[in-house]
């Protein structure tokens, strides 16, 4: 049988944690309050793959320009394109200054 290369082939394997890494996270990533125009990075976590960004988007940095619900409106640069990613605030963390 061919193998699939859907949308999201091979995420599984490319986004796994390290064993000691693995479990859930705290909660601490969860309360952290971003307004819009704070700068973000994308870290996808593969325990919640349903709300994830595509894998090509891990590691970017964005900007926030909105909310709708839970979730995050991102404004990211990809290439020379401007691209608009909604997702959860499980995949991003706070850029670092």
């Amino acid at each position: 049988m061919k193998r699939s290369k859907g949308l999201r082939s091979k995420g599984r394997s490319l986004l796994s944690k390290h064993p000691r890494e693995r479990g859930m996270r705290g909660l601490s990533y969860l309360l952290i309050e971003y307004k819009v125009g704070d700068k973000v990075a994308f870290d996808i976590d593969p325990t919640s793959i349903e709300t994830a960004p595509h894998r090509r988007y891990h590691g970017l940095t964005g900007t926030i320009i909105g909310k709708r619900g839970r979730a995050y409106i991102i404004e990211t640069k990809l290439g020379d394109k401007r691209k608009t990613i909604i997702t959860t605030p499980e995949h991003i963390r706070p850029l670092t200054s």
